[in-house]
């Protein structure tokens, strides 16, 4: 399920950025979009969780593209986020479509739920 939301509460957004283990299926992970990078730029998560990328700039849009599948996010601006649920392990790359010389790059890399 792809969703475009309003920022969401603070204290999500930080315990997911502080943990750098395997999520959990079933979890909502996000990742922030800030300084033309995503942070984290490298993730590791069960099938079945939510990958949730927050726009954290002040001014600037972003997306979220994955080439491979030709899917990705409406233009996110300032406090927006999107979703994507990942059911299925295996490695996801993605990029921002308006910053790719910026190389701002990320993979998902999910494995089978244990």
């Amino acid at each position: 399920m792809n969703k475009r939301y309003r920022r969401p509460n603070m204290i999500l957004l930080i315990a997911a950025l502080l943990s750098g283990a395997v999520q959990a299926a079933d979890a909502v992970v996000e990742v922030e979009m800030r300084d033309y990078g995503f942070h984290p730029a490298e993730l590791e998560v069960e099938a079945g969780t939510t990958v949730r990328w927050v726009n954290a700039e002040k001014r600037t849009s972003h997306d979220v593209y994955f080439a491979d599948e030709d899917l990705g996010s409406p233009r996110l601006f300032p406090e927006e986020y999107w979703e994507r649920t990942f059911d299925e392990p295996g490695t996801y790359p993605y990029h921002c479509r308006p910053h790719e010389r910026r190389d701002m790059e990320g993979v998902i890399t999910v494995v089978p739920t244990e």
